[in-house]
């Protein structure tokens, strides 16, 4: 094979190294959670929260309401003992409990919103929790995608790595220099095979001259229109 060539079969695999360790970079950069697993973990978490407090809530208000029992209970105690028979004291003990027991309505009103509520938050828990779980199966399986996508590129970065290395190997100095200078001038595609007269570098037509010396062999020939060297494929 031709010098040219071998430039041209260097370029190959360095522009698929490239390639590869983009697309692998871009892997990598979707390993680890989503913004959508995040946000579902995070919603659970909210309304998680809002169900302990309404529970906590009810919990309080129970304990206000079992106050209130022990409370009319002494007044009830009181009030039939017997042992009061003042008109204006006794008057007081039923207001007294006249007011205790209004307040206890209302409480058990407040309990019974609270327990709707919780209710309601429970079945919008179960929905985020459910939809939690989807998004985490696809996500483990995207993952495990991922990472076996990861494997397959690195050991094949290897084998690129290694492929270049002997490549490089077989080059002369001069060569390598010419190549690299090449490659930094024209963004990694210094090299162009032609093909039926075209470049396939920029799609245009080489002068005939130009693309029957490429063909040959004959010297170095660069595309007029995007100045690749041309290689004719001999």
């Amino acid at each position: 094979m031709s010098v040219i060539g071998q430039l041209y079969q260097l370029q190959r695999v360095d522009l698929e190294r490239e390639e590869k360790s983009n697309h692998l970079a871009e892997v990598e950069a979707c390993l680890g959670e989503t913004e959508d697993l995040k946000q579902a973990r995070q919603a659970v978490a909210d309304m998680d929260a809002q169900v302990g407090q309404l529970r906590k809530q009810v919990r309080e208000l129970e304990l206000e309401v079992g106050g209130i029992e022990d409370k009319l209970k002494h007044n009830q105690d009181r009030l039939y003992s017997g042992q009061v028979r003042n008109p204006k004291e006794l008057k007081g003990l039923q207001e007294e409990a006249a007011a205790l027991r209004r307040h206890r309505s209302q409480l058990e009103d407040r309990e019974l919103e609270l327990m709707i509520g919780i209710e309601q938050s429970e079945a919008e828990l179960a929905e985020r929790q459910a939809r939690l779980h989807q998004i985490e199966d696809s996500w483990r399986a995207d993952q495990t995608g991922m990472f076996a996508e990861k494997e397959r590129l690195q050991l094949r970065l290897a084998e690129l790595e290694e492929q270049l290395s002997d490549m490089r190997a077989d080059l002369g100095r001069k060569d390598l220099a010419f190549y690299d200078d090449l490659q930094g001038r024209l963004g990694g595609k210094g090299i162009a095979l032609l093909k039926d007269g075209l470049c396939q570098g920029c799609g245009v037509d080489v002068p005939m001259t130009v693309a029957r010396a490429a063909e040959r062999g004959q010297g170095l020939n660069y595309c007029p229109i995007c100045d690749r060297l041309l290689y004719g494929g001999g």
